[in-house]
């Protein structure tokens, strides 16, 4: 039996979790061309020059870096589309190419994505500078799909550098008809190549290179240097996770004794969340589906255990715990693989359908150095606007997404975007949203929709 009561996880000094010797965070992320951007956006983690909270960033040797940054926005400002590009990304770099069989992915419906506000139909294009390990990278790719039909997929542009002292150093750079591989002595030596062999193999490299391939997957990993490559692409795989909603379960009833079940253990990590929410219910477990033809076990379903008569029964999650408790669940998770790895969670809306104490609770542990030894990352959006503090957050940390009325177009930019003079460290972020210093609000007269309350004919 696997069972014990559901313990939670409460995250204190007395117990920190175990910095990982691998960091990965970033550093900054730039998009455009990309639905209601037209033009680039960046959402940068790197720490202004404000003073305050400087006990809260993360120190690496590239500078301080932020550990959290919320993004605000109206409805269909643009928001999301920002956490989209990031996954659409992703996707690209660990496929290895702009084209896939697989419909599930975000490379599927590539042409429904460039942005509608240009004429042209120029390249989305996506850079994000990040470390791992104990290096420093910034990898950008440009991509050619067209808008709405299909054509030709192609990579316009991709390039590849690395930081030594901050200062980049250029790896490769691809564009449309050709491939230059750095050639200088620092790039030599980064690479462990000599300049004669890559005299020889740039021309080969070049022609060899499918136009919907990336390069950084292909030539270079398997020519160039693939302990490189794997960094960059480990980074993608394991050190960024990107969600624009979570997946909540949907298992069928179960109802019987829990010494009948074979029942998976909550790690320490998941059972302190389960425990500091107070759920309510005696505990929660993970119970295996059955084995299917193939003998193999599936996914595990989500149970809450109550007691009943003085045994204790299982009963299925999604029946008994409210939306809110198993979008928290399904974040633990998440939580759990990410957290002591250093790693970045960007998430859309991450707040709804939870409590903002829970989620401040949640803030302050990626604040906490103490804490977040490893230097993870929470990126996520919101509409709620208790969040705006600055008691909470730092200027740098507070994004708004706000869309132009007439063009239509996407702008990104930081309450420290502003200046120190016009938003002092002082003032009530919160009340002077609502003026509409930062942002436009949205406002939508409800009562034109009717005339003298009855529903006008269209």
């Amino acid at each position: 039996m696997f069972f014990y009561p559901a313990p939670i996880i409460i995250l204190n000094e007395d117990a920190p979790l175990k910095a990982n010797e691998e960091p990965k965070m970033i550093i900054s992320y730039t998009f455009g061309n990309f639905r209601t951007f037209k033009e680039d956006a960046t959402l940068s983690m790197k720490a202004s020059s404000q003073t305050t909270f400087n006990d809260r960033l993360i120190r690496t040797k590239e500078g301080r870096i932020l550990p959290v940054a919320v993004i605000y926005g109206a409805n269909a400002s643009g928001k999301s589309n920002l956490i989209l590009s990031l996954m659409v990304f992703r996707d690209i770099v660990l496929n290895g190419s702009i084209t896939t069989q697989s419909p599930q992915t975000t490379i599927a419906n590539l042409e429904l994505l460039p942005s509608l506000c240009t004429e042209e139909d120029g390249p989305m294009q996506f850079s994000i500078e990040f470390i791992t390990k104990e290096d420093h990278f910034r990898y950008s790719i440009g991509v050619k799909v067209g808008r709405l039909e299909r054509i030709q997929r192609k990579v316009v542009y991709e390039k590849l550098e690395y930081f030594k002292k901050k200062q980049s150093i250029t790896l490769f750079e691809r564009n449309d008809s050709s491939i230059r591989i750095a050639r200088d002595k620092d790039s030599i030596k980064v690479l462990s190549v000599t300049k004669s062999f890559l005299d020889n193999v740039e021309e080969v490299l070049c022609k060899n290179t499918d136009k919907t391939d990336i390069f950084l997957a292909r030539g270079f990993k398997s020519t160039i240097c693939g302990p490189i490559a794997d960094s960059v692409m480990e980074f993608f795989r394991n050190g960024i996770t990107a969600i624009t909603d979570f997946p909540l379960n949907n298992p069928r009833l179960e109802h019987v004794p829990i010494e009948a079940q074979n029942c998976l253990l909550w790690n320490e990590t998941l059972d302190k969340f389960v425990k500091k929410a107070d759920f309510g219910s005696h505990g929660i477990c993970f119970k295996c589906k059955e084995e299917d033809d193939k003998g193999t076990k599936n996914n595990a379903d989500l149970f809450s255990i109550y007691d009943r008569n003085g045994s204790k029964v299982l009963v299925n999650a999604d029946l008994m715990e409210s939306r809110g408790t198993i979008k928290l669940i399904d974040f633990a998770i998440l939580f759990s693989e990410h957290f002591s790895n250093g790693n970045a969670l960007v998430i859309d809306e991450f707040d709804s359908s939870l409590h903002p104490e829970i989620v401040k609770g949640i803030i302050s542990v990626f604040s906490d150095p103490s804490i977040n030894k490893a230097g993870a990352q929470l990126i996520f959006t919101t509409h709620n606007p208790i969040y705006l503090s600055n008691k909470l957050f730092r200027r740098d940390q507070i994004f708004f997404v706000e869309k132009d009325s007439s063009s239509y177009q996407s702008d990104l930019y930081t309450l420290a975007d502003f200046g120190s003079t016009e938003v002092r460290n002082d003032e009530n972020y919160m009340i002077n949203y609502f003026k509409g210093k930062y942002a436009t609000l949205p406002y939508i007269d409800f009562s034109e929709i009717v005339n003298n309350g009855k529903e006008e004919t269209i």
